[in-house]
């Protein structure tokens, strides 16, 4: 239960947290308590994430009503089997903006994560601009910092390095959403 509660934890202590997992490695009951949160989350987002997916289906010239029904019903196995807590606390801020709006103000993929990083200075930003502006918010610097604080812990490295593999991992991972948005033809 200790490894558990230390998901919580590394949000306010991550050194103290970093240690406990370097001295006595834990991830069974953390992984299966991220998965449950994280489906957990999916179930409540799925409405949103269907008028979202129908949005976007209606624009595509070959995509039949029977070929959308099919993809439709395969959003509610998509489950990630791997995420941060800085992930979960942005996909629940994100998650609280969207019930306030409400599923008629879904209009395509890129409205399930409101605007709460770089991309509220440039509100008309598209494809790789909006991932890159999107995914520089508090939660991802957060998520740097840790990161970082994992790495430096649990391998004993310096704080240089270990920030360098945080910034390193953020920005390849910002780069792939953007490419990936601009292949999608991001709005």
């Amino acid at each position: 239960m200790g490894a558990v509660l230390d998901l919580v934890r590394v949000l306010y202590e991550p050194t103290a947290v970093f240690e406990r997992v370097r001295e006595k490695p834990r991830f069974l009951a953390p992984f299966v308590a991220l998965a449950f949160a994280i489906v957990l989350i999916g179930v409540v987002q799925l409405p949103y994430t269907k008028a979202a997916m129908s949005a976007q289906f209606s624009q595509m010239p070959n995509m039949t009503p029977e070929a959308a029904q099919r993809a439709l019903s395969f959003v509610s196995i998509g489950v990630a089997t791997y995420a941060s807590m800085s992930y979960i606390l942005l996909t629940l801020v994100g998650l609280a903006v969207l019930r306030m709006r409400g599923t008629e103000q879904i209009a395509g993929m890129e409205d399930l994560q409101p605007a709460l990083g770089l991309d509220l200075l440039a509100p008309g930003a598209k494809g790789l601009t909006l991932a890159l502006l999107r995914g520089i918010n508090p939660f991802s610097l957060y998520g740097i910092f840790l990161t970082a604080t994992g790495i430096s812990v649990t391998h004993k490295t310096s704080k240089g390095s270990a920030y360098t593999a945080a910034i390193v991992q953020l920005l390849v991972t910002l780069l792939v959403t953007g490419v990936l948005s601009g292949m999608r033809g991001g709005r």
